[in-house]
């Protein structure tokens, strides 16, 4: 029976030595990781998520991540209660290596959140297949339940009644006795054959009964539909808070990099706690992918025997089907009755003219043949090859794409929690020494008066050199020594001959006629015309008596 199914379309794609189940080298890996309980005694790895002793192995695995998250938060605090009191300022460009830093690392972060998007794309087509091949298994299941309850209540509704019904016009009397007994053997046997191919489709459909995974992969659809995009979004997330720290660097936000600081904490933590998540699940999927048949097996209902579901996962051609002997019973039972039913149907009229005996003999002969078309169907389903193909395409999913981007998750997010962590480490010592304009113009300020302090003479020299008085028309300020201001403290560094001097000579120059004047002088100028105006028409003084502009005055 095997031998007449059609092949089933799809599974010649695989090459005759791949139709077997092989254990992907990352599955032996994770595998292979030792399983320790709290007392710290190595366990069983074979993955049974209903042994409280394994989820406690994984949980342990899972805490690994949770103690560098520990860790990494202590560091930080150290590091802010030694920097958090330091407000001494800084120049502007001594904070410029630790913004090329906070860039770098940055962009490395971004790539890192890249890889876990990848990771999950590929994780989500892995599960989509495995969902795909669950609905085919089910689907295939399913018809073989449907059938067979078709098969039984063909047989026990509809033929055995009608045979009842034939047998009670049976009981009458005729002529030819021993004609009556052939007919009654005959009818007698094809009860009873019908009878066998009730029972075998019984014993078929019997361990399928409680084999049904639709809430399984319900629950699995609407995990995933929640799974997938939350993970993109916080993903997602995490790309926004890079580009604000980013655009925090190239504007000299400190605001930005404050924002940063607070909701990076959140992001440092909650990648950790994701790479423990990971760690776990990578694990169990890792154990589980190390034997699936096995874990089915055990996983199997008790009325579900361990060598059909052996059969399946393997199709081996050494094993025979253990549904072959059953429909073989039911198939000769169905044709054993048909030809009872050829006698019944040749000697029956012949004794009971009378009793109509025609549509009834033709409903039972045409349920008889709807009968071999179930049992022809039946031997199509229970064939191996359509079942073992899907949990080919499962297990493929899972433990080679579906395990690849659950393991790049892992590294992205365990890459990201340690590269976030050196950013916040980074961005906190980089705020702290942002300051607002006035902060850096006194800065600059303290330099300015520390080089006059030095070299007095060099800057007396500059303070003597003021704009040209022959040059007509607007002032024209030139560079920076028409404008560059001895310092606050000039004055007091002079000796007091010296102030004595210059009160004199300031003295001399107001009796005639004032300070120069920037332009047209009253001597230069030949206009007879009077021009109004305090200073007699001419350009506004400046003079090196007259105040000095200093940084704090363009603020």
């Amino acid at each position: 029976m095997q031998g007449s199914t059609p092949p089933i379309s799809g599974y010649s794609g695989y090459p005759e030595d791949d139709d077997q189940y092989k254990v992907p080298l990352i599955a032996k890996l994770l595998h292979a990781l030792p399983h320790y309980n709290i007392t710290f005694h190595r366990i069983n790895n074979t993955f049974r998520p209903s042994n409280d002793v394994y989820l406690e192995s994984l949980g342990i695995l899972g805490s690994i991540p949770a103690a560098l998250l520990i860790v990494s938060l202590f560091g930080l605090l150290l590091y802010l209660l030694t920097r958090c009191c330091d407000r001494k300022p800084r120049p502007a460009h001594s904070i410029t290596s630790l913004k090329v830093t906070l860039s770098i690392v940055t962009v490395l972060c971004c790539a890192a959140i890249g890889l876990g998007l990848y990771g999950n794309d590929d994780l989500h087509n892995g599960l989509l297949e495995v969902l795909q091949a669950g609905r085919k298994v089910d689907t295939a299941v399913s018809s073989v339940r449907n059938q067979t309850f078709i098969l039984e209540n063909t047989l026990t509704m509809k033929i055995q009644q009608q045979l009842t019904e034939l047998e009670d016009i049976f009981d009458g009397k005729t002529n030819n006795h021993t004609a009556l007994l052939q007919l009654q053997s005959a009818l007698a046997a094809t009860k009873g054959n019908v009878t066998i191919a009730k029972n075998a489709a019984n014993d078929i459909r019997r361990p399928l009964v409680g084999l049904t995974i639709t809430d399984f992969l319900s629950k699995g659809d609407q995990w995933e539909l929640i799974r997938w995009p939350g993970t993109v979004a916080i993903l997602a997330l995490l790309l926004v808070l890079c580009a604000v720290l980013l655009v925090g660097v190239a504007r000299h936000s400190r605001c930005a990099l404050i924002l940063f600081s607070v909701c990076g904490l959140l992001a440092v933590t909650g990648s950790w706690l994701m790479s423990g998540l990971y760690l776990s699940t990578s694990v169990a999927v890792g154990d589980l992918c190390n034997d699936p048949a096995d874990f089915l097996v055990h996983q199997a209902p008790n009325e579900l025997p361990s060598d059909i579901l052996l059969y399946y996962t393997q199709c081996d051609v050494s094993r025979s089907n253990p549904f072959t002997q059953r429909l073989r019973e039911s198939h000769n039972a169905i044709n054993n009755a048909r030809n009872s039913m050829t006698t019944v149907s040749k000697i029956s009229p012949v004794l009971f003219k009378n009793a109509g005996l025609g549509p009834k003999l033709g409903s039972v002969n045409a349920d008889i043949k709807l009968c071999e078309r179930i049992l022809t169907q039946l031997t199509a389903l229970v064939d191996c090859k359509a079942v073992h193909y899907s949990y080919l395409s499962a297990t493929r999913g899972l433990c080679e794409g579906g395990l690849l981007g659950l393991v790049l998750m892992l590294i992205a997010s365990f890459m990201a929690a340690i590269l976030l962590t050196v950013m916040v480490w980074v961005d906190s010592h980089t705020w702290i020494y942002i300051r607002k304009r006035n902060d850096y113009a006194q800065v600059e300020e303290q330099s300015y008066v520390s080089a006059h302090q030095l070299h007095p003479q060099n800057h007396q020299n500059m303070n003597t050199r003021t704009l040209p008085h022959q040059h007509k028309g607007p002032p024209v300020i030139s560079g920076s020594q028409t404008l560059a201001h001895p310092g606050r403290n000039l004055k007091h560094e002079m000796t007091p001959q010296q102030q004595a001097h210059l009160h004199h000579h300031h003295q001399a120059m107001m009796r005639q006629g004032g300070t120069h004047t920037l332009g047209r002088l009253p001597s230069h100028n030949n206009s007879p015309t009077h021009m109004h105006g305090p200073n007699n028409g001419k350009y506004a003084t400046l003079s090196k008596h007259c105040k000095t502009l200093d940084a704090n005055d363009f603020y």
